[in-house]
C-alpha cells in the first residue's frame, strides 16, 4: 500500500494545539482509506503512544449515551496532549462495515435485543472487517520501526497492528463510561461478544 500526506496543520482543541495531517492510503492507484493522523511531540522519545481510532458517527458528532467511542478519543487526545503521540484516525464506520451496515445491525439489535455479534451474523457481515494493514503502513511512514504503546482496550486490535509489522510493546486500557448504566451495558457487551478487556464491569 501507499502512503499519501496532505499538508500539516494545526488543530487548537480544549487539550491544546495539535499537529493534523490529511491522510490517504492507496492500493494499485485505489483510494483505501481516509483519514487524519493528529500528534503531539513525544515527551520521552521511548514511549510513543498511539491511538487507532475508527470513526463513531452517533458518538462522536451526536453524542449517543451507549457508546464510550467519543469519551476514547477525548481521554486519548487529553492524555496525548501531555505526553506527545499520535492519533490515526480513519472513517471506518461499523468497525469497517460501513455506515448502512451499521444502521441495520442496530435495528436488529434494537428490535430483538440481539449483541453486536448476533446482529452482524444475521447480515452475513464480519463483526470487525477491519485489518488494521493501513493502519500500520501509516504508522510505519511516520515512527518506522519503532515500537507503540497502544492506547486500546482491545486485543483484536493490537494483534492487527502486530501481524502488519508493528511493534506493540504495551498496551495501554482507554476505560470510559463506567458511570452510565447504559454504556456499562455497551461495555459488557464488547468484552462478552468482542473479547475486548475492560476491567470494572
Amino acid at each position: 500500500m501507499k502512503v499519501k500526506f496532505g499538508p500539516k496543520i494545526l488543530l487548537p482543541t480544549k487539550y491544546g494545539d495539535f499537529d493534523i495531517t490529511h491522510v490517504e492510503v492507496n492500493e494499485n492507484g485505489t483510494l483505501m482509506r481516509e483519514g487524519v493522523l493528529l500528534g503531539k511531540e513525544p515527551v520521552d522519545k521511548e514511549k510513543i503512544y498511539v491511538r487507532v481510532q475508527s470513526s463513531c458517527l452517533f458518538s462522536e458528532s451526536f453524542w449517543t449515551t451507549d457508546c464510550d467511542c467519543s469519551m476514547q478519543l477525548q481521554s486519548a487526545m487529553e492524555f496525548i496532549s501531555q505526553n506527545g503521540g499520535y492519533v490515526l484516525y480513519f472513517y471506518e464506520e461499523g468497525r469497517g462495515a460501513g455506515l448502512k451496515i451499521k444502521f441495520q445491525a442496530i435495528e436488529l439489535q434494537q428490535l430483538h435485543k440481539y449483541d453486536t455479534r448476533k446482529a452482524y451474523e444475521c447480515l452475513n457481515v464480519n463483526v470487525d472487517a477491519r485489518t488494521f494493514e493501513a493502519s500500520a503502513d501509516v504508522l510505519k511512514a511516520v515512527i518506522g520501526k519503532q515500537p507503540i504503546i497502544l492506547m486500546t482496550n482491545n486485543p483484536g486490535k493490537v494483534d492487527g497492528l502486530v501481524n502488519n509489522g508493528i511493534v506493540v510493546n504495551e498496551r495501554m486500557p482507554l476505560i470510559c463510561g463506567l458511570d452510565s448504566d447504559a454504556r456499562k451495558e455497551y461495555l459488557a457487551e464488547k468484552v462478552k461478544a468482542l473479547g475486548h478487556i475492560i476491567e470494572g464491569l
